[in-house]
């Protein structure tokens, strides 16, 4: 591809039944971001598909089809730029969203002196300053019109590091704290923002050979995919501050409360691999 950004050559044809709501979704090729385009669509939502793999996207589009409008982008949110493009072709070509689901990401998994300072930057390129520049294009013309709603995808390593997360669990806190400053901006001009925080997550992620040891771990509490999206979906029909998915990680938040160093060696414990070797997975859901 010659640039960072390429819309499918596929036009979305006429929608079987008139669709009022658009959404923008990031990293919609796989796992969490492909559940919830179809979640959306099953809500009657036209989507912008954004994420690297346009073959995978152009297949979910013309599914999505069958039910609202549907529209796959390429783009790479780790191009410093991508995300300001690929949003004013979005805004040339239809013109305000009514919700922007910031949800791409990727994490790297070993410890913090074998992360070097180019894999922090890229960390926060694609998790943080990438929403970021969405939600600074996407922002002014929800404000404008008196309403739209901002779902960004997190993670519990927001809320507590656990062990061999350092670039992933500050880029996903820089997220949380900048959701939530944006919520108290823009929510007295009917914009509301909402962060989740989802736990294990069945997806590729999880897949890749170097996180087998860790997933062998944890695999007893991961949820679907579809069980994240259709959360991260009713936050955007009911917005919230944040969310945790499962909610029974909102026990975190109260032994914290209690003994923060207790529920800090819980969650090291939960997630430091038997074996410490090097483990770095690929990227997830962009």
């Amino acid at each position: 591809m010659s640039s960072a950004i390429e819309q499918s050559s596929s036009q979305p044809p006429s929608p079987l039944q008139p669709v009022r709501r658009f959404a923008v979704v990031t990293g919609a090729s796989s796992g969490i971001g492909e559940a919830v385009a179809r979640e959306l669509a099953r809500r009657g939502w036209g989507t912008f598909l954004l994420a690297r793999r346009l073959e995978r996207l152009e297949t979910l589009a013309k599914e999505l089809r069958a039910t609202a409008p549907s529209t796959p982008l390429f783009v790479d949110l780790a191009d410093p730029g991508a995300a300001q493009s690929v949003a004013s072709r979005i805004l040339s070509m239809h013109g305000p969203v009514d919700a922007l689901v910031n949800n791409a990401g990727f994490g790297i998994y070993e410890p913090f002196l074998d992360h070097s300072v180019n894999d922090h930057r890229r960390l926060m390129q694609v998790n943080y300053h990438s929403p970021l520049s969405l939600m600074r294009a996407f922002l002014p013309s929800m404000r404008d019109r008196g309403s739209g709603t901002v779902v960004n995808v997190s993670s519990m390593s927001a809320k507590m590091g656990p062990w061999g997360h350092s670039g992933y669990a500050a880029s996903k806190a820089a997220l949380r704290a900048l959701t939530e400053t944006l919520d108290a901006e823009f929510s007295p001009h009917g914009v509301r923002l909402s962060c989740l925080f989802p736990g294990i997550v069945d997806t590729p992620y999880f897949r890749e050979p170097r996180m087998q040891q860790l997933f062998e771990k944890v695999k007893h509490r991961a949820i679907p995919a579809e069980r994240c999206a259709r959360a991260v979906c009713d936050l955007v029909d009911a917005p919230r501050i944040w969310r945790c998915e499962p909610g029974f990680y909102r026990m975190l938040d109260a032994l914290c409360a209690l003994n923060a160093r207790l529920a800090h060696a819980l969650v090291a414990r939960g997630s430091r691999p038997s074996s410490l070797s090097r483990v770095r997975p690929e990227h997830s859901g962009s």
